[in-house]
């Protein structure tokens, strides 16, 4: 299975997720989960950039959470061009002004936060 592939298959499991009883097994499986999905975005940054595109392409899927989850990556922990980071902020964005629950306020926090530390994205 390559990265791209296991990022994908993480990603997919971890927005699907649904469950009434939210244990301490249960979080730590999700969070080993979430910490292996920043794992491969930045194995793919660092020592297989031939899959940069393949990875990025998964910003055009269907799910709206599961391109919200690689919008994060591919700006926290790649150095993508400026049509990737684009639509990575539009989808951050859409969440910060649509999504009234904790989530969205979330977002606009992370948003503001990484205006702060990267001023010209507010313009991309």
């Amino acid at each position: 299975m390559s990265l791209v592939q296991e990022y994908f298959r993480l990603v997919t499991e971890v927005v699907d997720f649904k469950v009434n009883v939210y244990d301490k097994d249960t979080a730590e499986i999700h969070n080993q989960k979430v910490k292996r999905m920043r794992e491969i975005a930045t194995e793919i940054e660092e020592s297989c950039p031939e899959l940069k595109n393949e990875f990025c392409e998964i910003l055009t899927h269907d799910n709206r959470e599961i391109r919200l989850w690689i919008s994060h990556h591919i700006l926290e922990v790649m150095n993508c061009d400026k049509a990737y980071r684009k639509s990575a902020l539009q989808e951050i964005r859409h969440k910060a002004r649509t999504d009234k629950t904790a989530n969205g306020f979330g977002e606009r926090v992370w948003l503001k936060d990484w205006y702060t530390t990267h001023p010209k994205d507010r313009w991309i």
